[in-house]
């Protein structure tokens, strides 16, 4: 993998980050602010469990398969070929 191509991946991945981040916040803000001060199905606050637990492992799910699909495993030390 050449030195450019390299570069365009780190930059796919520093992107597919970022949003990710901000669709997380994003989405706990939904979950912690719109909903009622219900009880979950658990006991919990309905926002409380939405937010804090629920989201939680929707987006470990998320970043797994993003890191599986997205990400390369790539070589970060340079070699000079001159």
């Amino acid at each position: 993998m050449n030195i450019q191509s390299r570069y365009k991946q780190a930059s796919k991945e520093a992107r597919w980050s970022l949003w990710l981040t901000l669709l997380y916040v994003c989405g706990w803000c939904l979950c912690a602010y719109l909903p009622a001060g219900t009880p979950g199905p658990i006991g919990f606050p309905l926002w409380f469990e939405l937010s804090c637990i629920y989201l939680p492992i929707l987006f470990i799910v998320v970043a797994y398969w993003v890191i599986k699909i997205v990400f390369q495993d790539m070589d970060l030390e340079y070699k000079d070929t001159k």
